[in-house]
């Protein structure tokens, strides 16, 4: 497997460096999901503003049981929607990251083979 002193540092770099690039690439990740959130934070308290306005404009307790129930059903469809998105991108990033380690594992597997 290692010739040489060389063959062990060239080794160990080649490990630090897909250690490096797993952190960088998740901490880039993490940084984008964070940005969803905050992004779909903003837009729910615009909504919920909205809604107040809304709520406050009906003349009836039934106009208000009515507006209520679509709102809640349309909250529950983004939150669901936004909670797809987040997975989408959890596995995404989780995918990406893994990369590098996982080129690692298949360098040490194949010069073991040899």
């Amino acid at each position: 497997m290692f010739k040489n002193y060389d063959d062990v540092l060239s080794f160990n770099k080649a490990n630090v460096d897909a250690a490096v690039l797993y952190g960088t690439k998740l901490a880039t990740g993490i940084e984008e999901v964070t940005k969803e959130v905050f992004g779909y934070t903003s837009k729910s308290l615009e909504g919920a503003l909205e809604n107040a306005k809304a709520i406050s404009g009906c003349k009836t307790a039934a106009e208000v049981a009515q507006l209520q129930q679509k709102l809640a059903k349309d909250s529950w469809e983004g939150f669901v929607a936004e909670a797809t998105k987040l997975g989408e991108m959890g596995t995404v990033i989780a995918k990406s990251a893994a990369e590098p380690i996982q080129a690692r594992y298949k360098a040490v597997f194949d010069s073991f083979g040899k």
